[in-house]
């Protein structure tokens, strides 16, 4: 549970970060099945639906920089995004019922973990409204010197940074042309079992891994679940159907599957925030690493 400074402080600066919120059984679950998901993706050779690969991948030295849509590949994964360990905090944040949208895992391997350069999570996928947090579940120990996620105080209530370059979305911010003031950014810092919170309009961003230990971290997004998204059914993790019929239908039952909390809600809750939707697509849709190489002025290349 959160107390009234907590929830204060996250309402201030957008972020939060909770100690110790991971059961000690289960984050030993949650290690030993990313470590057989790394070595098993020892005989990949290119990104697919499941791996996005580290540009020194190999069979004998198995790296990855992301596992998509991981509650999906493995129920150890999908229900810690259900556990009261993790929602009875988000419910704190974005009310009683709520929506699970997303998740993946990201890595930033000891001596070359890669860089994300400066985002606003709003930017890729705007809702009717944005009681909408990113949960990131700490696999290792962060500290200062293996590329912890950073964010700008008090970015999410103020406007969206634009995350195009030569009229393609890339979602990556140019530092030089950011409403903010990066030097103020502050690093989310924890043991490995902690829990980072960010509003989905926090502007964050996390440098290179340059030191001996690894940094992994679970990250869920959840939605209140009167927040509908706007892009479209892409969002809800829906591809077409040849029938209009079951496209609908279907549309309805992945928002309803992931509903991890309290009940769904049909009537949209609709407010007024700055949105500039992420199109036309980059070339590398599933990978934000290629994506971001784009940007000018890049904040976190070394």
């Amino acid at each position: 549970m959160l107390s009234e400074d907590q929830i204060n402080s996250y309402n201030q600066k957008g972020y939060l970060v909770v100690e110790g919120a991971i059961p000690a059984d289960k984050l030993k679950e949650l290690q030993q099945v990313t470590d057989d998901f790394v070595s098993n993706s020892k005989d990949i050779k290119e990104n697919d639906e499941i791996y996005d690969l580290s540009p020194d991948h190999k069979t004998d030295n198995p790296n990855l920089r992301r596992l998509k849509n991981p509650h999906l590949i493995h129920k150890t994964y999908e229900n810690i995004t259900k556990d009261p360990c993790i929602l009875d905090i988000v419910e704190k944040l974005v009310g009683k019922n709520i929506r699970r949208d997303h998740t993946k895992l990201n890595f930033k391997s000891a001596k070359g973990g890669e860089a994300i350069e400066w985002h606003q999570d709003w930017a890729f996928y705007p809702h009717t409204n944005d009681d909408i947090v990113e949960v990131g579940i700490f696999l290792d120990d962060c500290g200062e010197e293996n590329g912890p996620l950073m964010a700008v105080p008090g970015s999410h209530k103020g406007p969206l940074d634009d995350h195009h370059h030569d009229g393609v979305f890339i979602g990556a911010v140019d530092p030089a042309k950011s409403n903010y003031n990066l030097e103020t950014a502050e690093p989310f810092l924890a043991k490995a079992g902690s829990i980072s919170l960010h509003h989905v309009r926090s502007l964050h961003g996390s440098r290179k891994n340059n030191s001996n230990k690894s940094r992994r971290v679970l990250f869920v997004g959840y939605t209140a679940a009167d927040s509908w998204p706007l892009k479209g059914i892409l969002d809800l993790g829906l591809k077409p159907t040849t029938s209009e019929g079951d496209f609908v239908k279907n549309i309805y039952q992945v928002y309803t599957n992931n509903i991890v909390r309290g009940d769904p809600c049909l009537q949209a809750r609709v407010e007024n925030n700055p949105i500039k939707m992420p199109y036309p697509p980059p070339q590398s849709v599933g990978s934000i690493y290629e994506n971001q190489k784009e940007v000018r002025g890049r904040s976190f290349g070394e």
